[in-house]
């Protein structure tokens, strides 16, 4: 319960709104997978879209053919487009042919190719297609409109992981603003702080900065220790995070205070690791979908990992919209 606080202050996130069509459209695109196709009529019950003729023309005025792969989209009976937006048939068909998607007679053979996302990933589209894209969710800019100044740094947002458990995101601000007008909100300077201090052991300054965190007694002290490792272990944040995802994990959950959800967080969002993180709107989620059966915190993990595809940036927007759908559910309960 720790991600999903940040919903608890409407001034700390940014504007949900649904998602319109044509970027929509896009974003399933990019999860085709090479080797695979999708045809328009699918791509149009994904994307909620009556007509599939409105798949193609979107597609048809695609600017990004690198990242919206649109080549991979064919008729309901598998034939590629004659007039393809980047070199009609001809050359739609050899990209496929370069991802071993095999043609005949201009036509792909949907029963072996064809992309048929799992309902994991189908959910996410779904949630898409309500709430549109968190954007830099959790920690948004200030230009957002927060009281104070929300974290932006790799640092920033691993130390606001370790401030927020049991508290709202609206005094964890305050907290990073003192740390800040003490220019001390760093790894190092938290570490510089009281690394030195003949008040070291009770951490005097450090519990008065971020006090209004609520139990700063304990995190001061997981905050301090946490530092001190960064600093002691590998110079900087970016050294730590040179290690595989399960070598820092294990070494993140040694530190005293920091559990699984705190551990993910920070590798997830300061450190761009495609780690999923599971709170408790994750559990209700999976409740309410029938996804499985097992609500502990490692199978939760594992099955999202195992039915999406490995990327970063999916499993951070894949988590704030789990957040969000499960604070309007929360509010209607």
């Amino acid at each position: 319960m720790m991600l999903e606080r940040l919903f608890a202050n409407p001034s700390s996130r940014g504007k949900l709104g649904k998602m319109d069509e044509r970027k929509l459209v896009y974003k399933i695109t990019s999860f085709i997978p090479e080797g695979r196709v999708c045809t328009y009529g699918g791509l149009a019950k994904l994307a909620g879209i009556k007509n599939p003729r409105t798949v193609g023309q979107i597609l048809h005025e695609n600017k990004d053919p690198r990242n919206v792969p649109c080549h991979r989209v064919v008729s309901s009976n598998g034939e590629v487009a004659k007039n393809y937006a980047f070199g009609g048939a001809k050359a739609q068909i050899e990209k496929l042919y370069r991802e071993n998607v095999v043609t005949l007679a201009n036509k792909v053979r949907l029963n072996g190719f064809l992309w048929r996302p799992g309902r994991c990933l189908s959910l996410y589209f779904d949630l898409l297609k309500k709430y549109g894209e968190p954007g830099l969710w959790p920690w948004f800019p200030s230009s957002q409109g927060s009281s104070g100044q929300a974290p932006s740094t790799p640092e920033e947002i691993a130390i606001g992981a370790i401030l927020t458990q049991n508290t709202n995101w609206k005094n964890v601000e305050k907290a990073i603003n003192n740390l800040k007008e003490k220019g001390v909100c760093s790894i190092k300077g938290i570490y510089k702080l009281e690394s030195t201090s003949l008040a070291r052991r009770r951490l005097a300054r450090l519990k008065g900065l971020i006090r209004p965190s609520g139990f700063y007694n304990q995190k001061s002290i997981r905050l301090f220790e946490f530092c001190k490792f960064v600093v002691e272990g590998y110079g900087n944040l970016f050294g730590f995070f040179e290690l595989s995802i399960q070598e820092a994990r294990e070494k993140l959950l040694v530190i005293n205070g920091i559990g699984k959800e705190t551990a993910d967080t920070i590798l997830l969002y300061a450190g761009n690791r495609p780690v999923f993180v599971v709170d408790a709107y994750t559990k209700k989620f999976v409740r309410a979908n029938n996804l499985i059966q097992e609500t502990d915190y490692d199978h939760l993990q594992s099955f999202f990992t195992k039915n999406l595809p490995v990327n970063t940036k999916l499993y951070q927007d894949y988590h704030a919209l789990i957040v969000r759908w499960g604070k309007e559910r929360s509010s209607k309960e």
